[in-house]
């Protein structure tokens, strides 16, 4: 048996966005046009049943789990600044309406301080779900998520390695995410971070020099890499419920 472990902030998010339209209001004999914004709720019904009607079709699996973020967020505690460039951000108008209509009609799970990558990362990495899990999203954060993958804009299914999600996550130590509002090591891009790093075999030394020789010592190198990690199903302590932040294996 399969499981679809769908990213749930993505969906509501992308559904509200589709559904808004400016409406252009006109007064008779004014030629000053009111312009307002609106979204109708049964569109955003119709398109969510849609979605996943046609997920569960191109991936021939009828089990879905979906995950969506909880208000507060661990990583804010390690580093405030994260994802602070979106507070002034408009959310799309039935943003909170699609979320609530996916709850209500699919099965979803929400753990405190948690996003949803970190969800489906733990998920996928554990035996809470039984046979073959498949993450659902176009995030290329959760690459650092070994397993199978399906990416829904593409229809395609693909693999990570254990290997290539500790590569992924390494990467994303030294490059950062600007989206995410965390910079990672000055200078370094996605070019440079993954030149350095396929020619080291101590990934995680490598990572604290590159931070000393921009002036940056290992405790920032630190908290860069522990707001950059998705959590696996060993980054959590399920009685508790709380995160195991990583820490860098000792030599």
């Amino acid at each position: 048996m399969s499981t679809l472990l769908v990213d749930g902030d993505i969906v509501a998010y992308q559904i509200a966005f589709r559904t808004e339209q400016p409406i252009r209001w006109q007064v008779e004999n004014d030629e000053d046009g009111l312009w307002t914004l609106h979204s109708d709720e049964k569109d955003c019904r119709n398109l969510i049943d849609e979605y996943f009607t046609l997920l569960k079709k191109d991936t021939q699996c009828e089990n879905v789990v979906i995950a969506f973020s909880d208000k507060d967020n661990f990583r804010k505690d390690i580093f405030p600044e994260y994802k602070a460039n979106r507070s002034s951000q408009r959310k799309p108008l039935t943003l909170k309406y699609c979320r609530e209509y996916i709850s209500h009609h699919f099965k979803t799970i929400i753990k405190p301080t948690l996003e949803a990558d970190d969800v489906l990362g733990i998920l996928g990495t554990s035996k809470i779900i039984k046979g073959t899990k498949i993450i659902v999203t176009t995030d290329k954060d959760l690459d650092q998520i070994a397993g199978l993958h399906y990416n829904p804009v593409k229809k395609e299914f693909y693999k990570v390695s254990k290997k290539e999600a500790d590569f992924n996550f390494y990467l994303q130590c030294l490059t950062g995410d600007q989206v995410d509002n965390y910079k990672g090591c000055p200078s370094y891009g996605e070019v440079k971070a993954t030149r350095v790093l396929n020619g080291t075999k101590n990934a995680w030394k490598t990572i604290v020099d590159c931070y000393d020789k921009e002036g940056l010592d290992k405790n920032y190198a630190l908290a860069q890499a522990q707001v950059a990690r998705i959590l696996r199903s060993t980054d959590y302590n399920y009685k508790r419920k709380e995160v195991k932040l990583w820490q860098p294996l000792k030599n």
